[in-house]
């Protein structure tokens, strides 16, 4: 056998074996609930291929002894580049209702990708919309022109967590209501990276479920790292074209900070007096309400 030949017979045998790969059907994702207890945290990040940061919130454990179910609220990043394996693994949360936090602009640049027969019902609320697309235009210009004087990112985003609890309390409001609506039934909720917008909703939902403080903001952070590894090359590609401060910038908008959620909760106090106050004439809760969220989100700890 010739050494040409000998090429092509390895070329044909590692085309059929590609095939063949293609073919094998990828395995489910794991989900926590439907693991035993002691295995569920190891999990709480749920590995689709293409959507990022998609959390359980199960597990986390109230100041009156109860925890937070497990496959019953979910968080996550956008759902723009969802493969088609994704998009069968959703059906296996069986959502009741997903909420998307996007603005108009962000969703006509980058469309959700959802099942072609999903059984939610998909509630849009549009938060953050004009300044979230000012910041990204003069972000924008900024790198291509390299002037940052004057920009600061960490700025923006500590007053953005303020008007999260002033300015669009109208959107979180609804959001409250949706979860109370969906009666225990799984919801999920999302916005383009699954940590501000996101962010915001899944802590004051934890804090009204009586999640402890010091919880709410280890589950807030823990977004840091998984937003930044699904933008690593993104970063390092700015990096390498456009230099280390833009780079640096971006990189800060992509995270997240502990001052960021306090400020949101200090701008709570501040206008509303209280989170109790804020719960009952900002959200419009209900003590009945809030006994129905615990009692259909909530179980006895393990």
């Amino acid at each position: 056998m010739t050494r040409k030949s000998g090429l092509q017979i390895l070329l044909a045998v590692g085309l059929v074996a590609l095939a063949i790969i293609q073919f094998i059907p990828s395995a489910p994702v794991v989900l926590p609930a439907g693991l035993p207890a002691t295995e569920r945290e190891a999990h709480r990040v749920i590995e689709f291929s293409s959507i990022h940061n998609f959390r359980d919130l199960g597990g986390y454990h109230t100041s009156d002894g109860r925890e937070v179910q497990w496959g019953k609220l979910y968080r996550a990043g956008t759902l723009a580049q969802a493969s088609d394996f994704d998009l069968e693994q959703l059906h296996g949360l069986e959502l009741v209702t997903l909420i998307d936090f996007r603005s108009g602009m962000e969703k006509e640049a980058a469309p959700a990708r959802l099942p072609d027969a999903a059984e939610f019902t998909l509630v849009a609320i549009p938060t953050l919309g004009d300044g979230n697309q000012a910041l990204m235009g003069e972000l924008h210009q900024r790198v291509e022109t390299g002037d940052f004087a004057d920009f600061d990112p960490h700025g923006f985003m500590l007053e953005a967590n303020r008007q999260f609890a002033t300015e669009f309390t109208p959107e979180y409001r609804r959001f409250m209501h949706q979860v109370l609506a969906a009666d225990g039934a799984p919801v999920a909720w999302y916005c383009s990276a699954g940590k501000d917008r996101t962010g915001f909703a899944a802590a004051i939902l934890l804090r009204t479920l009586g999640v402890p403080a010091e919880q709410v903001m280890a589950d807030y952070l823990a977004s840091r790292d998984l937003s930044l590894a699904a933008r690593r090359t993104d970063l390092l590609l700015l990096r390498l074209f456009k230099g280390a401060e833009a780079a640096d910038k971006v990189r800060v908008m992509l995270g997240v900070e502990q001052s960021w959620l306090q400020a949101a909760f200090s701008e709570i106090d501040t206008h509303w007096g209280s989170f109790d106050r804020y719960l009952s004439e900002g959200l419009k809760l209900s003590a009945d309400d809030i006994d129905r969220l615990r009692n259909n989100l909530l179980t006895d700890a393990g």
